[in-house]
This record gives C-alpha cells, sequence and structure tokens, in this order.
C-alpha cells in the first residue's frame, strides 16, 4: 500500500495530539485529526472571528506531561488548541504518520463520515497507491460512498503467469458457455457466424458483410497455394471449409470444445471431403507435439485479442516460425489496432450516447471503456520489429481488411503476413510521392498520365476512420463542444479529403495494377500508404511499404500493446479489497462503489480533480463475468434489481452490494420480491444469498415446497372424504 513519509514529532515548545470527535486522544495507530498547541501557536485568523472561534479551541489537556495526555475539565484551559483539518495517526517509534485531509466530511443515511478516515484504511492495502473517496448522487435520493483506487504498478501483470492462465480459462468459459451455445441454430451450417456481434448496438454483423471479410482471409492464404494449413481458433469452421477442400492437410485447433464438436458434426456429413482434416482441443501456445516444417501456413484469425500480453503472442509466433516450412507463411488476421484503440472506443460510446450527455460525462465513459479493456491490442510496428528478432522472418507485409460497407472489421483491424525464410526475389521499393490531401481522382489522373511502375502515396487519409480520430483529437480540447448532439452536428457538417480504401483497391484493378494497402508508418493513426505496382511486376518479387522496410529494434515489447490482464488484476483485486475493508471499518464506511483507475485526474494545480472523477460503471464494481438472466424466475429478479439500482443490466452472478446496493436498497429489493413471488424472503436472505442466482435458487426450493404441501393437504383430503 501507500506509505506516507511520517512527520516526525513535535518541536521545542510545541505540543501535538491526534483526537477522535470527542476531542479524546485516540489509540497509537488509529487515526484522528491532528491539533497543534503551545508557545509557537498564532492567536487566530486576522479579522475572521467566526472562523477563529471554530479552528482555535481552549486546550483540554493543559500542563499534561505524558503521552498520550490526560484529559482535563474543559473549563479549566487557559491555553488554546488549533484544529488542522489533517487526518494522522501516531506511529509505534512516537512520529506521526500524516494520512490526508478530514475536511471532507460527508452524511450518508444518517451516519457522519470523515471520508479522509476510509482513505487511510484503504492506502494501507497493499496493493493499493492511492485512493480518493467521495459522496456520489447519481441517483436522486441515492447519495453513496465510492472509492476510485490507483493500484500499485501495473506492468506487473503483464507477466503474471496466475493472470494469464486466469484470462485464458475465462475467455474458454466464455466461448463454451455463451457465444457458442446454440451453434446448430443458423441457416448456413458451413459458414456459421455465431457470436460475431457488433459493439455498437450488440447485434449480429451481417452475414454479407462477415462473407466479404472471410473471402478476403481465404484469398490471401490461397494465394501462398498451400498443401498444408494448420488454423489455431478455428472456431466455427467459417475458413475451415472454404480453405480446407483446396489442401491435402488441414489441422484445426480450438480451446472450445464445443466449437470443434460443431466442426466435427458438419464433416460427418461429407466424410470424403473432409477426410483429410484434423481436429484438437489445444491453446494456442501447445505446440510441443508438432514436428518442426510440419505446415506451409499457420492460419491464426481473429484469435490475437484473446491472448493475454504481448508476451503470448510473441511465443505463439515463435513456436509458429518453427512448425512452418521454408517458404511458408504464418498469417494473423483480424488484429485489433492499438493506435486506434480509443479512436475506436470514441466512436462506440458516441453512436450509444444521448443526445444531451455532455462531453465531460462522453469523455469519462470512454476513458472507462479504455479502462476496462479486455482484449489485446497490438500496434503494427511489432511484427516489423520482428524481423531484428527472427532472421527466419524474410519479409512482412501489413494490409487493411476488406470490405465495402464499413464496419468494426475494417475499420479497426489489420492483417499481417510474416513469410519464413521465402527464396529471395525481387525486391520492389517504389519511389514515395506524399498523399496528404490526394482525391481517389487525383490519384487515377497521376497513374494514367504517368503510367509508373511502382509507386507510393503516402500518408493518405483512411475515411473510413477519419472522422473518429478527429473525435477523440475533439474531445482533447477543453469545452470544444457542449454536447454529444453538437459533436455528432459538427462531425457529420466537416468535410475531409480522405479516401474510402475500397476505391483504392478497385482503381488499381481497373487499371491493371496491385495495391499494397498498409497503415503508414508514421503521423496519425488514420493515415495510410497505398503502393500501386504493375500486376506483371508484383508476382516477380516481394513489395515494400514506408513501414514494412523500416528497421525497427524494439526495446520493450509490451509498448507495442496494451494490457488485457490489468483488467483481471482490478476484477480480482476488487473483492479482496472489499473483504479488507468489511474487517477494518463499519459496514455504513465500506464504499458500496470501488473503482480501479490508472490515474486520478487532477488540476493544473496538482490536485485530485473531484469534479473529473467518472460515474462508477456497474462492471468495474463485479467481480464476476457478466452471465444473463436464463429462466423466468433470474429475469423477473433482474428487473426488480435494475428498476432499484438504477442500473442497465444486472447478471445472475453479480453481488448485490458489489453494484451499489446497502441496507436500506435491499430492504426495498426484499419487500419486491415478496410482491411479485408472494414468497417469504427475509432482508438476511438476501446478505447470504446476494446473486440473482442463489436467490432464484431459494425460491424455486420455496415453490417446490409450496406444491408439495398443497398436494399433500388435497391427498388427505380425498383420503378424508373416502373414510366418510
Amino acid at each position: 500500500g501507500s506509505i506516507a513519509p511520517p512527520i516526525g514529532k513535535p518541536i521545542s515548545n510545541t505540543k501535538v495530539y491526534i483526537l477522535d470527535r470527542n476531542l479524546q486522544p485516540v489509540p497509537i495507530g488509529v487515526a484522528g485529526e491532528l491539533h497543534i498547541g503551545g508557545d509557537g501557536l498564532a492567536r487566530g485568523y486576522h479579522n475572521r472571528p467566526e472562523l477563529t472561534a471554530s479552528k482555535f479551541i481552549p486546550n483540554p489537556f493543559e500542563d499534561s506531561k505524558v503521552n498520550p495526555p490526560l484529559p482535563k475539565k474543559l473549563g479549566s484551559q487557559k491555553s488554546k488548541l488549533y484544529k488542522t483539518g489533517d487526518l494522522a495517526r501516531y506511529l509505534g517509534d512516537g512520529n506521526i504518520e500524516f494520512l490526508g485531509r478530514i475536511d471532507h466530511q460527508v452524511k450518508i443515511r444518517g451516519f457522519r463520515i470523515e471520508t479522509g478516515e476510509i482513505e487511510a484504511v484503504i492506502n494501507s492495502y497493499p496493493q493499493v497507491k492511492e485512493t480518493v473517496v467521495v459522496a456520489r448522487e447519481d441517483n436522486p435520493g441515492d447519495k453513496r460512498l465510492v472509492a476510485y483506487i490507483v493500484p500499485e504498478t501495473q506492468t506487473t501483470t503483464t507477466t503474471n503467469p496466475e493472470l494469464s492462465e486466469t484470462q485464458v480459462d475465462s475467455w474458454q468459459n466464455i466461448f463454451n458457455q455463451q457465444i457458442y451455445n446454440q451453434l446448430s441454430e443458423v441457416s448456413d451450417p458451413l459458414f456459421n457466424n455465431q457470436g460475431w456481434l457488433s459493439n455498437y448496438d450488440n447485434q449480429a454483423i451481417p452475414v454479407e458483410q462477415m462473407r466479404i471479410w472471410a473471402g478476403d482471409i481465404v484469398s490471401q492464404v490461397l494465394a501462398q497455394k498451400p498443401e498444408s494449413v494448420w488454423e489455431i481458433g478455428c472456431g466455427t469452421g467459417m475458413l475451415l471449409f472454404q480453405i480446407a477442400p483446396q489442401t491435402q492437410k488441414y489441422l484445426g485447433t480450438d480451446i472450445s470444445k464445443v466449437s470443434l464438436e460443431y466442426i466435427k458434426q458438419q464433416i460427418e456429413q461429407e466424410p470424403d471431403k473432409y477426410s483429410h482434416v484434423s481436429l484438437a482441443q489445444k491453446r494456442a501456445e501447445d505446440m510441443a507435439d508438432i514436428p518442426d516444417n510440419s505446415f506451409d501456413v499457420v492460419l491464426l484469425s481473429s484469435i490475437v485479442q484473446y491472448f493475454p500480453s504481448v508476451e503470448y503472442l510473441l511465443q505463439v509466433i515463435e513456436n509458429s516460425i518453427r512448425v512452418v516450412k521454408p517458404g511458408g507463411m504464418i498469417f494473423l488476421g483480424d488484429i485489433r489496432s492499438r493506435p486506434l484503440m480509443k479512436a475506436f472506443h470514441s466512436s462506440v460510446q458516441l453512436y450509444q450516447a444521448t443526445p444531451s450527455l455532455s462531453c465531460q460525462q462522453l469523455k469519462q465513459k470512454i476513458d472507462i471503456k479504455m479502462e476496462q479493456e479486455t482484449e489485446l491490442l497490438v500496434s503494427p510496428e511489432l511484427f516489423v520489429a520482428l524481423k531484428e528478432k527472427h532472421p527466419e522472418i524474410t519479409h512482412v507485409q501489413i494490409r487493411l481488411q476488406r470490405g465495402t460497407e464499413h464496419n468494426e472489421l475494417n475499420k479497426y483491424r489489420y492483417s499481417v503476413l510474416l513469410h519464413i525464410e521465402a527464396q529471395p526475389g525481387k525486391v520492389i521499393t517504389p519511389t514515395v510521392e506524399s498523399g496528404a490531401a490526394l482525391s481517389v481522382q487525383q490519384i487515377e489522373t497521376y497513374l494514367r498520365d504517368k503510367g509508373p511502375e511502382s509507386i507510393c502515396f503516402s500518408g493518405l487519409v483512411n475515411g473510413r476512420v477519419a472522422n473518429d480520430v478527429e473525435l477523440v483529437e475533439l474531445l482533447s480540447q477543453p469545452e470544444s463542444k457542449q454536447n454529444v448532439q453538437q459533436l455528432r452536428q459538427f462531425l457529420e457538417s466537416k468535410e475531409t479529403k480522405s479516401i474510402d480504401p475500397e476505391r483504392l483497391y478497385e482503381l488499381s484493378a481497373s487499371l491493371g495494377y496491385s495495391l499494397e494497402l498498409c497503415w503508414s508508418g508514421q503521423g496519425s493513426p488514420e493515415l495510410m500508404d497505398g503502393v500501386f505496382v504493375r500486376s506483371e511486376l508484383a508476382k516477380e518479387g516481394i513489395v515494400l511499404t514506408p513501414l514494412t522496410q523500416k528497421s525497427v529494434v524494439a526495446a520493450n515489447w509490451s509498448n507495442y500493446g496494451n494490457n488485457p490482464l490489468s483488467s483481471q488484476f482490478r476484477k480480482e483485486l476488487i473483492p479482496q479489497l472489499r473483504e479488507y475493508l468489511q474487517s477494518r471499518l463499519p459496514e455504513y464506511m465500506v464504499p458500496s462503489g470501488l473503482m480501479v483507475l490508472s490515474q486520478l485526474p487532477l488540476t493544473p494545480n496538482g490536485k485530485v480533480d473531484r469534479k473529473a472523477l467518472p460515474v462508477p460503471d456497474v462492471a468495474s464494481s463485479v467481480s464476476t463475468e457478466y452471465v444473463a438472466p436464463q429462466t423466468e424466475t433470474q429475469k423477473a429478479l433482474a428487473e426488480i434489481w435494475q428498476e432499484v439500482l438504477g442500473i442497465e443490466k444486472v447478471g445472475i452472478h453479480d453481488n448485490f452490494f458489489e453494484l451499489g446496493g446497502h441496507s436500506l436498497l435491499a430492504t426495498q429489493v426484499v419487500s419486491r420480491i415478496q410482491q411479485a413471488f408472494e414468497k417469504e424472503v427475509t432482508l438476511q436472505d438476501l446478505f447470504e444469498s446476494p446473486t440473482i442466482a442463489d436467490i432464484a435458487q431459494n425460491l424455486e426450493v420455496l415453490h417446490q415446497v409450496a406444491q408439495n404441501q398443497t398436494s399433500l393437504i388435497s391427498e388427505t383430503k380425498e383420503h378424508e372424504a373416502f373414510l366418510l
């Protein structure tokens, strides 16, 4: 925990006391308000009698020589004590430790609480670096304590093997239990896009767009004319069923036994067509039993984002290099872009926001989503740096993903081709022209008029993401726009000289060129480089873009990605910290909301900006993965919780008190449950079973007992009637 340096002991002729609210000395190690007396004390504030009277109080310990001092009758003192407003405590060696300010006193459910006392306890937790506790009233009439916590150095989480294991296990459970739990209910069994939902509206991405996405990957893999392919993370077989018929050996592996069983069922419908296909349940890094030089292509599509860290990705790539034949390729598809991470979250939050939401609130929502990101996003430069680390990688291709309809798959994701020990061919290094502010028409005119063998237009503005990057810039400017409605109007009316990437592909094909479209190696993240090479020439060798021909030596590989494990670390930290607080504070002083931040917002003069602290997000306070209500009982309970707690959704394993519940709200919930189900449920039941799953199970048991009793009574009456 955060250990504040002690402020020492009082100097000569100065007396220091640490007192509770009743002006009684607190025991050693217990926090109280610091009071100062002695010869150096001032008489008061100049021309401020009221403030002087409240801060300079009679000294009840005058002439006391012992420490802690012995109280005297309040009427006998002649000297004064100054109430500093500082929270402090005595250490065992007699030194005094400063803990913060106590002038942030709040009143919650009838209790007067010094937030500084709570902060002192939180800061004593070993994994906490700093904290601030505030009272919030986000729902009218429901004032509650929220603690914002900055954990100790978070970089340790990137290499924590236990967290890494937990993260992989978590994804495995999600795929088995949630994403792949209705695999039979699709129109085309060989193209099952179950689980491919848009982050914007949580609806399925249209199957037509998914087919374009898959077709782009399939064409790039088959262009290598592979005889043998290993697909790591084969999912439901959307790529397998298209690529495997063109190969002689195909291995599909996945961590999900459910998805593998589904593929097996489809293969059994046409056993001859897929007789060369093998399936195995494996983690991505598990390659120990695969011989060297076994496959022409190792394919990892839409799986990298589920890796726990950059280090894990590097391990998988290193293992893959070993099993790829010389002249083969590692294809990594659907990689989420780290440089566009904030643009992505900004775009999603703007789409979901109400028009009246303020820009400040929108920024807070974006920051929360950035903090809670559970997937791995990678910078394209990582793959360029791999050439220096692994000489077996002879060249790298980084490509934007195809698609006429703009969606998150082609806006924020890209593909990488790592060519392993490829035969040295012709290296095509095109001349570079500035593409800044160029239009498709201007590029077409240049190509028609000059007809170059190869040319690179550098710094083209990608029209898919230009507005999203502009949004990030707008939100970084103080008071540029007031609310979401104004932001949308500005972005819709703004004209930018940007280019839809798909237009460039169409242009290159119409003029007999091959196009390499890659993220730009410099500048803003919406910039791209387009390399046009005559189709015949492109077949003769490899095409370099400004990014892929760079020489990059990685100093710290972790800097090329975000840290998904920090989200897992926070989920584990919250329940542990809550338990720690419950053992050291009375119930009314334990914050109902605990929110982990990478740093506290500061004012220009370096103090905590309490107004900029974000509204606590439900997901930040719960320690379990979201599982939607399934039964009618669970759905009814979830509706009650949502209404009482004022939140949008509740998972069946979410703890009521972690969601912001407290004893008064618990009383409301119990009352509502009794009315809805006509069953006797007590407050103690909710405290002992604070999840929807547990309460639903208890209610169903009560219902079954009542049915049995009714049946028994009915049988008894029938028997009595028979006897009569």
